[in-house]
């Protein structure tokens, strides 16, 4: 059991480390299209705001080439959300079919038996209740006509 959750554990971050490298890649490509020369070893956050900068002097010209820039990322991320959305809800499906849909036609199945059951005993005992009914006034007439006779 715990080799399998460490099996997952180590497929969840390697699927994560993946990602990551991606994003690391595709925020790269992001500041080299605004302006940003992010070829150098190690970057420096405020020589890069000022590259930035002066590659767009305007606000219109930053909003534009950052709406270029991230054009693709943004629709990929809507792609990803809408698929990651249907895979979602399909194996929720699956999942409910396979072990939530058996589980609830067992229990309509027991309650309806023992439905049925309570039926058949009621009826039972409504039927005994009558003949003892029955039985007691015909007791009662014969002590009647006894008593009288």
């Amino acid at each position: 059991m715990q080799d399998k959750v460490k099996a997952q554990i180590e497929q969840i971050q390697e699927q994560v480390n993946k990602q990551l490298d991606s994003a690391k890649v595709e925020g790269f490509r992001i500041l080299k299209e605004l302006g940003a020369n992010v070829e150098t070893e190690e970057l420096n956050i405020s020589e890069v705001v000022s590259e930035i900068r002066e590659a767009n002097p305007t606000v219109k010209e930053f909003v534009r080439n950052l709406n270029v820039a991230t054009y693709d990322n943004r629709f990929r991320a809507n792609w990803n959300a809408t698929m990651g959305t249907a895979l979602a809800k399909l194996n929720i499906e699956k999942a409910y079919v396979r072990s939530v849909k058996p589980r609830i036609a067992e229990a309509r199945d027991t309650v309806n038996s023992r439905v049925k059951d309570i039926q058949e005993l009621s009826e039972k005992a409504q039927d005994k209740a009558q003949e003892l009914s029955k039985t007691a006034q015909d007791k009662a007439q014969e002590l009647r006509a006894k008593i009288a006779g």
